[in-house]
């Protein structure tokens, strides 16, 4: 094993969408500067943005600003930071042209205008799907990847960090290891851009690498997190992973039950299917729960015109949709079995409007911050992927030409005590040792239950919290890796079992159903108004505190709620 310290002026942690945003606004405003990009997976991937289709929201015209942050304060049930979105929504038009500007395409009709599909019911909201369905990502970030290039920004990949480290209230750099040669590695950096994503539960394809271990290491310096206790529930095929919903529903695709009753009708007769997948998860776990499962997806409502926007073209859809016809399954043909999916967590880092934070240089953007309470629309994340990651490219470059300062000092005894720590589970030989792996199905356990996951109550999280920890307390300190590699999915385990077990904390304090966060128990909104629900650091687990949304500061009152138009609690 070797160590290794690297220097640069600003480390970007994540390679994905935000990080490669930030890294390239950066090198545009400080040129000289050196910059390094660290991800876990490959070098060149492009984080998860590779495997999204591609698809952008905008506020193209006639479309204004305020008319789509009016639909979005309505759809996130006032749990909106009219400032930040707004500041997201004005960028939008400008990152959708700089993407064409790059070589990205998105589908336009027979006249040449661009195609829009509507989301979620909402007046204004849309998004603009990509020329080749199933590859629009990942020609992103190869486009990305090829300005990065030209400006000479080095990406290292394979390299898991574990921990941040500040001093004086500053931010100093990283520290991790290779997955791989199992060297170690100390990043010493005037700034720091978190671009880490979101947490999660190692479901399915793209949502196996989000696991929460940048956040986890945020709160460790003393970073606040907030909107925890929201999570994103897929629909999902109960035999194999896809992606289209977004563009299938509004097109007139619907879930039935086993009677063939179109279900989301009775629970909302307004929006019916065309909604968050976390409202119809709650109807198909109501409908299942009382004997009329299992949940087929009918598609015989779709147009045929309507396919090319759905059907992947190239890329890893392609590839599976191909596969799933040669065993005999269109899914463009044929009615499926679907089922809800716990997929990722919407908890983040608590930051400023520019990325910033209260440590200094320490910079957050993407889904790594939180940025929507647990409903999405499609194309959400690639617009605020990249706005925000151009905002926090922006702002450090600002940072790092007034303050920037020099890098921090680190001595021989530092960096040795930091790597005995890191690659403490490689030494332990326990007669009971687990897996990594057996410890995550024990995690995915406990949060996936319809009751603690969907159809949240008290009785079920407070069990639920109970279990995770004992096995915070018992499980995790008897994993063992063998080896680099495992010694990566044992660091993933443990960040998951962090965000599983602050999860069903905030979902517990968060009494009343609002956005993506519905309990049984508290069905109705808080008549109060909305609050976010923030974790502060105390040297423990942390404490929860409140923070009302200053609506009456707000440019938009909150006038109706999403919420309002679903009755999950009289069918």
């Amino acid at each position: 094993m070797k160590k290794q310290v690297i220097d640069c002026d600003l480390l970007v942690v994540g390679g994905g969408s935000a990080g490669l945003w930030a890294a390239h606004r950066f090198a545009e405003l400080a040129p000289e500067s050196i910059i390094c990009i660290v991800d876990k997976g490959p070098e060149d991937w492009g984080g998860l943005m590779s495997m999204a289709g591609g698809d952008f929201e905008a506020v193209l015209p006639p479309d204004n600003v305020d008319d789509w942050l009016e639909d979005l304060v309505y759809y996130f049930d006032g749990l909106c930071e009219q400032p930040l979105v707004r500041a997201i929504l004005e960028q939008s038009s400008e990152r959708m042209s700089d993407y064409e500007r790059f070589g990205c395409e998105f589908f336009h009709k027979p006249d040449g205008s661009l195609k829009s599909v509507p989301q979620r019911g909402l007046p204004h909201v849309k998004l603009y799907p990509a020329q080749e369905k199933g590859r629009g990502g990942e020609m992103m970030a190869k486009c990305l990847v090829a300005r990065l290039k030209k400006q000479g920004a080095r990406r290292i990949g394979r390299v898991m960090l574990t921990s941040y480290f500040a001093r004086d209230g500053r931010i100093c750099g990283a520290a991790g290891f290779n997955s791989i040669s199992g060297d170690f590695l100390v990043f010493r950096a005037r700034a720091v851009a978190a671009c880490t994503g979101m947490g999660g539960w190692k479901t399915s394809y793209g949502k196996n690498t989000p696991t929460g271990e940048g956040m986890k290491m945020a709160f460790e310096i003393g970073c606040d997190l907030q909107d925890l206790e929201f999570s994103r529930v897929w629909n999902m095929p109960r035999l194999f992973a896809w992606e289209g919903q977004t563009h299938l529903f509004p097109l007139g695709a619907r879930f039935v039950n086993r009677l063939g009753e179109n279900f989301m009708d009775k629970y909302s007769p307004i929006l019916g299917p065309n909604t968050d997948p976390h409202f119809t998860t709650i109807g198909m776990a109501l409908e299942i729960r009382d004997g009329r499962g299992p949940i087929i997806f009918d598609v015989s409502p779709l147009r045929q015109e309507d396919m090319v926007l759905l059907k992947p073209q190239t890329g890893w859809q392609k590839l599976n949709y191909d596969k799933l016809c040669k065993l005999g399954l269109d899914l463009f043909r044929d009615n499926t079995e679907w089922v809800p999916q716990m997929t990722v967590s919407h908890g983040g880092i608590a930051a400023n409007q520019d990325g910033s934070t209260p440590i200094g240089g320490f910079f957050v953007a993407g889904t790594a911050r939180s940025l929507e309470p647990g409903v999405y629309a499609g194309g959400f994340a690639l617009m605020t992927t990249a706005t925000t990651g151009y905002m926090a490219g922006e702002a450090a470059a600002k940072w790092m030409k007034e303050d920037g300062g020099d890098l921090a000092q680190i001595s021989d005894a530092e960096i040795s005590a930091m790597s005995r720590k890191v690659f403490e589970p490689m030494q332990r030989q326990r007669k009971n040792a687990l897996s990594p792996k057996e410890v995550l199905s024990r995690i995915q356990a406990v949060v996936f239950p319809y009751d603690v996951s969907i159809v949240k109550n008290g009785n079920a999280l407070s069990r639920a919290q109970k279990e995770l920890e004992r096995i915070r307390e018992e499980d995790l300190p008897r994993m063992e890796a063998d080896d680099p590699h495992y010694l990566l999915k044992l660091r993933e385990v443990e960040a998951i079992c962090f965000v599983s077990l602050l999860f069903v904390r905030a979902s517990l304090e968060r009494k009343e159903s609002r956005a993506g966060h519905f309990r049984e128990d508290y069905p109705a909104l808080d008549p109060n108004g909305p609050s976010w629900l923030l974790l502060k650091p105390d040297g423990g687990d942390g404490e929860f505190v409140w923070r009302k949304v200053p609506l009456a500061s707000y440019r938009h009152k909150l006038s109706r709620c999403y919420q309002d138009n679903f009755n999950f609690t009289n069918n």
